[in-house]
């Protein structure tokens, strides 16, 4: 312990975090001898506000007021510790993700491993589709003759909500280049006694004529015209109801491989600007409130067509286009609406996620497996198809998963597997060399008991957001990743990544700063550090940065809470009180509230809640 000199004045200041009630007390103080910072959890228990002046004591500590030993102090980039962001107007408390009041609603999950009883005797590669030789000769002891598919296409009604099996292939015993009409298949494989031993789905990508022919022209005047520096795949990988807590609990390997691996930039501050999954990625895709955009709940039978999100801009510059959702009845567009009745992206696997929903004899007991694989890896694996087979022309992909991780928190821990490989396996093939990933989440968990919570309220508004760009990125824009730097520690919103998508779509390579006056900013660009939820529009409602109120500094509140902490930093040092003086308090200077607004804590209803409102209720018998 380093020697503390009695008789000087030091400040000490006291950070009291409250996950009950969502407020941070900052409370300057004078006291003698010694300079010290330390921070306190205040938990107010079912409405119980535990007695100050017993801060101290080892029980209280114990059971009410803890301390984490969150120091003042300031990281690398001069942000305060103990807040995730610390803006002139927008603090966001840095909160534990490990904090016992929510760990109680988590449980553990492992890797799901999938049933073997029907193993996948094909795969696609690509444009091909391929016979899995070594599970032949290993699980079936070569007892195989040849495998037949039908193909799955829209229904002649070409909704979302049909599809039609094609005519049954010719039996094949190799691999085969699959036709583009029949980009979706239902595979059966036989015995050599003609007994049926497999039933499998399978997604394939090949390059389409009409598209290529498209791609092509449209892509030369993209350039012509706007004369882009550089020209980026994009992928948009959406992860459904992880918010940035429960991604740092469950997908650590993720999250390492992300940072490690390949240098992404995590937005910490992404804040959610309405409830649920469509009214969230309106914005990220639009640049509208769903509001603005001319649909509301009576219009649930009009499609989607033909409004301007911005994969059809991407489309417009010549690139191919990829749209993939797993779990069809609660798709984006779908879920209560009446989704497209043309296809979105070039190559769409709605038609297959419905011809599989409908095959239940494939499915796992628990609906996260087809056959001898996990769902959320088969759209990752045709996501992966679509980068090989057009790794050198221009590509944007939309993917939205959502079964695994939108009925449980705690299943997040399962889906880590399934993206740490797929991100692994994206590196090693190369397709980040060229290609800015967006990976995301729209919001974070919404039901159960953890919502009720403070720390449910911040996990909810607070979904995880990472921006991977070509490794080549930091050494040719160097100004661009600093602004990346910047905006990882500022308020974000959807509407930034529907202005980042035109950045990089349009890429001129020059750093800008944005402004105040715009709803939404690039994240290519400088977010001011003075954004305000206000000049993001995100409502009151949804807005997570805490409201700073000055209070009475020589109130009765002010004296007790520095009388405890004095007290309690002797308690600590009483073992060197021949090296350090007993303390006191002389003097409070200064006390600062910063609490989250009420309609945070009290759910309120908010205009742009469009769709989908959540109710929660009780009942008791009748007797």
């Amino acid at each position: 312990m380093a020697r503390l000199l009695s008789g000087t004045n030091i400040r000490v200041l006291l950070a009291a975090l409250c996950l009950a009630s969502g407020s941070f007390l900052l409370l300057s103080t004078w006291t003698r001898h010694v300079s010290l910072a330390l921070g306190y959890q205040r938990r107010r228990l079912h409405g119980f506000e535990p007695s100050l002046p017993n801060i101290g004591n080892n029980a209280a500590s114990k059971d009410h007021l803890t301390s984490h030993g969150m120091k003042h102090e300031y990281d690398e980039e001069g942000n305060r510790k103990g807040f995730l962001l610390d803006t002139p107007f927008c603090n966001i408390p840095d909160i534990n993700p490990f904090d016992p009041v929510i760990l109680r609603e988590l449980g553990k999950s492992k890797e799901i491993r999938c049933p073997q009883r029907n193993p996948s005797l094909t795969y696609s590669d690509g444009s091909h589709l391929r016979i899995n030789w070594s599970k032949i000769d290993n699980d079936l002891k070569g007892d195989f003759k040849y495998c037949q598919y039908h193909g799955i296409r829209r229904g002649d009604r070409n909704s979302d909500f049909a599809f039609e099996l094609g005519e049954l292939s010719e039996p094949f015993d190799d691999d085969i280049l699959v036709p583009p009409q029949d980009e979706f298949m239902k595979v059966h494989c036989y015995s050599r006694s003609e007994g049926k031993i497999s039933t499998n789905f399978h997604a394939t990508v090949t390059p389409k004529p009409d598209v290529e022919e498209r791609a092509r022209h449209r892509f030369s005047q993209h350039k012509e015209i706007h004369q882009p520096k550089e020209t980026y795949n994009v992928h948009m990988i959406g992860v459904d109801s992880v918010s940035r807590l429960n991604f740092m609990r469950h997908m650590r390997e993720t999250r390492k491989f992300l940072a490690n691996e390949l240098g992404a930039f995590e937005m910490s501050g992404y804040n959610k600007v309405a409830d649920n999954t469509f009214v969230n990625i309106v914005p990220m895709m639009m640049g509208k409130f769903v509001s603005e955009m001319g649909w509301n709940e009576t219009m649930n039978d009009k499609p989607f067509d033909n409004y301007p999100f911005f994969w059809k801009n991407f489309s417009r510059a010549g690139y191919r286009t990829l749209y993939a959702e797993d779990a069809p009845k609660i798709a984006i567009f779908v879920y209560a609406k009446e989704g497209f009745h043309e296809p979105p992206g070039d190559y769409y696997n709605r038609p297959l996620a419905l011809a599989m929903e409908k095959q239940r004899s494939v499915w796992s007991p628990n609906h996260h497996c087809v056959a001898d694989r996990l769902e959320t890896s088969m759209v990752l694996d045709y996501v992966t198809d679509f980068s090989r087979v057009f790794k050198d022309k221009p590509h944007f992909g939309f993917t939205f998963i959502t079964r695994l991780t939108h009925d449980s928190a705690s299943l997040v821990g399962s889906a880590d597997f399934a993206y740490v490989k797929f991100l692994r396996r994206f590196k090693e093939e190369g397709h980040l060399n060229n290609t800015v990933l967006i990976f995301y989440s729209d919001h974070g968990y919404r039901f159960g008991n953890m919502r009720d919570s403070y720390v449910g309220k911040v996990e909810e508004r607070l979904p995880f957001f990472y921006l991977v760009f070509p490794p080549s990125f930091r050494e040719k824009y160097p100004d661009i990743v600093r602004n990346l730097r910047i905006n990882s520690k500022r308020l974000t919103t959807p509407f930034d990544v529907y202005e980042t998508l035109k950045d990089i779509l349009y890429f001129d390579g020059v750093a800008r700063k944005g402004s105040t006056s715009d709803r939404g900013i690039s994240l290519l660009r400088e977010i001011p550090a003075e954004r305000t939820c206000e000049h993001a529009q995100i409502l009151p409602h949804w807005c997570l940065c805490l409201e700073q109120k000055k209070l009475n500094p020589s109130g009765q509140l002010a004296s007790r809470i520095g009388r405890a902490v004095v007290a309690h930093i002797n308690k600590l040092l009483s073992s060197a009180f021949h090296l350090c003086a007993r303390l006191s308090v002389m003097n409070i200077t200064d006390v600062v509230e910063m609490a989250s607004n009420d309609r945070v804590l009290r759910f309120a209803d908010v205009f742009h809640d469009v769709i989908n409102h959540t109710i929660v209720y009780e009942t008791q018998p009748l007797y």
